[in-house]
């Protein structure tokens, strides 16, 4: 009787919506879930970080450079200069210490590569070069500010919490995800401070649900937050809140059976009215100060046949229940290491390295700057974005091991990589969504509304029904669109992976000129008025050249480049080749270049 009712207020709650004059199922609003309770006033901070454009100071005169192999010793000379400094970023007062106030100097800036990165890191995408120089202007602090600003800013984290927290919509209530999809973009609005965002992650279905026992629970929430796994004690203790919860399965009125997190009533006495003064230290963590959860259940309670205990579907929670599960993260959040990892993650995924160890002036100035911005973690992002330590240039002479001294070179993700192809050739592809990674799940109950589900994301959807995996697969292969079942994302250089990025570079470009081939538009690869049989000179393949590198590099050829594009014009010349037999094998050799891989 009580399953039965839980039914039909389940029910109700998808389906009462349309009582009030409203759709009864909108699959692009398909989030339920704790997320919907927190950030939904003004952002928490005004967004407007300064230290954006600090005067960067010169490496103080000193008798003797630093031995590089060991950390510099920042003396009082070193102190005194640093404070002088009046630098606003937190970044560059840390950094300064090991830097220029020990006499060493960070590599100068390229501006084209540093905006290239900043497009990379940000939005997701290799920009041409009239865009590059339309938003790369006005100061670094301003071109950083304005890329935050971006949707494909949002996104791009929504992607990097779907790999942190390895969304699975056979493991997860889908609803479930689509909530901390909505979460992660509240945060990165500056609605919901970080403190705040652990404390709902920490009881959040997504988590609960993807982690089997209460130990598993424990270990990912310190790994998630805290950067390492818990000590035995911790674990222990913080487990006894977790055993409330329970994996079952939720019957979906229109989507079927999904993978759900479940409330079980522990701790209370035979008849299940009260708690039971012998049980409730079952349910009681006291580490971190003294935390009873223990619930009574109510209407809502039914029976799971198969641990024949009484469970309440979270959907069911109020806000107050909420708030007492999310008890977890809220205490790991009033300690320090919290903090400092929450830096700590944003360097490493800029810098590519972990600098804190080496310099951890840094992480203490950044949490510091975090904290005075009440925990909006946009203000982290703005500082490392824009200090010297990111903002410097990864080419140069042989590096030190002091790595702050030089910029950073990482390899693109997949997506990245696939994305900034099509988009700066002009060629066609499909999309993955990372709040759905199997979408196969959704259409084998076979009803219309999943089929809707499906068509509202940026899965592609033929008339047939079937959903086209060639991107997909394209990504797989690379590492990156994961099923996030076992493993996650990764990144490799290896002869399968350059073999399928050969491959398929050499269909968008089609340097062939094979007509079974439907490559990248022509018109993308020649400036404006050049025809396809246009006869090729020096001076033609040094304009084809120019126009390339900036529409498919997103920057100027080199003088270097220009006279490598002339001598192999004038050979073409010789050959009576016209344009298009310049253009496309030129976008293979760029396109394939470790350019288009590292940045």
């Amino acid at each position: 009787m009580k399953r039965s009712l839980t039914l039909v207020l389940t029910t109700l709650a998808v389906l009462g919506s349309a009582c009030w004059g409203e759709p009864a199922f909108d699959p692009e609003k398909l989030a339920v879930g704790p997320g919907g309770l927190v950030g939904n006033g003004e952002p928490v901070s005004s967004g407007e970080f300064a230290g954006g454009d600090d005067a960067l100071p010169a490496p103080r005169q000193v008798e003797t450079l630093p031995d590089d192999t060991r950390p510099p010793d920042c003396d009082g000379a070193c102190v005194a200069y640093c404070d002088a400094a009046n630098l606003e970023n937190p970044v560059n007062r840390g950094l300064c210490r090991s830097l220029w106030g020990v006499g060493l100097s960070h590599r100068p800036l390229n501006p084209a590569e540093a905006c290239r990165r900043l497009f990379v890191d940000m939005i997701g995408r290799v920009p041409g070069a009239e865009e590059a120089e339309a938003t790369c202007s006005g100061g670094w602090g301003d071109t950083v500010r304005r890329l935050m600003e971006t949707p494909e800013f949002i996104f791009i984290n929504q992607r990097r919490a779907a790999d942190k927290f390895l969304y699975s919509n056979e493991v997860v209530n889908l609803q479930a995800i689509y909530d901390m999809d909505r979460l992660v973009e509240k945060l990165y609005q500056g609605k919901v401070p970080y403190d705040q965002f652990a404390a709902v992650v920490s009881a959040h279905p997504v988590l609960t649900r993807r982690h089997a026992d209460a130990g598993d629970k424990v270990d990912a929430l310190f790994q998630l937050f805290l950067g390492r796994p818990p000590f035995e004690f911790e674990r222990a203790d913080m487990a006894r809140i977790y055993s409330l919860w329970h994996s079952g399965y939720y019957e979906h009125p229109l989507l079927g059976r999904m993978p759900d997190a479940f409330i079980r009533y522990r701790c209370l006495t035979e008849d299940n009215k009260e708690v039971d003064p012998v049980k409730k230290g079952e349910c009681t963590s006291v580490v971190w100060g003294y935390h009873e959860l223990v619930f009574l259940p109510d209407v809502r309670a039914a029976i799971d046949q198969q641990i024949r205990e009484l469970t309440m579907w979270n959907g069911l929670l109020g806000p107050d229940e909420w708030a007492q599960l999310q008890t977890p993260g809220r205490v790991l959040s009033q300690e320090i290491p919290f903090w400092e990892r929450a830096v700590d993650e944003v360097l490493e995924r800029y810098l590519g390295y972990e600098l804190s160890p080496k310099a951890p002036e840094v992480r203490a100035e950044l949490v510091r700057w975090l904290l005075d911005h009440r925990g909006d973690i946009r203000s982290v992002h703005y500082a490392v974005l824009t200090s010297a330590a990111y903002l410097q240039s990864a080419y140069g002479t042989t590096p030190t091991s002091y790595r702050w001294t030089y910029g950073p070179l990482k390899q693109m993700d997949a997506e990245v990589w696939i994305d900034s192809m099509a988009l700066n050739s002009g060629y066609t592809t499909t999309s993955c969504d990372h709040r759905i990674a199997q979408p196969e799940n959704l259409l084998r109950n076979g009803s219309l509304a999943s089929y809707r589900v499906l068509q509202s994301s940026k899965w592609d959807i033929d008339k047939e029904g079937r959903i086209d995996e060639s991107y997909a697969n394209l990504a797989r292969t690379l590492g990156g669109c994961p099923e996030n079942i076992v493993g996650g994302r990764f990144r490799v250089v290896s002869i399968l992976t350059t073999g399928t990025q050969l491959a398929f570079v050499g269909d968008l470009c089609n340097p062939t000129l094979d007509d079974q081939v439907n490559g990248a538009p022509l018109e993308r690869l020649l400036p404006g008025g050049v025809e396809a049989g246009a006869p090729v000179n020096g001076d033609l393949a040094a304009e084809i050249a120019t126009h390339q590198y900036r529409t498919l590099l997103g920057r100027a050829p080199t003088d270097e480049e220009l006279t490598e594009a002339r001598d192999a014009g004038a050979q073409c010349a010789q050959d009576s080749c016209g344009a298009e037999q310049f253009a496309r094998p030129l976008c293979f050799a760029l396109l394939s270049s470790a350019e288009r891989l590292f940045y």
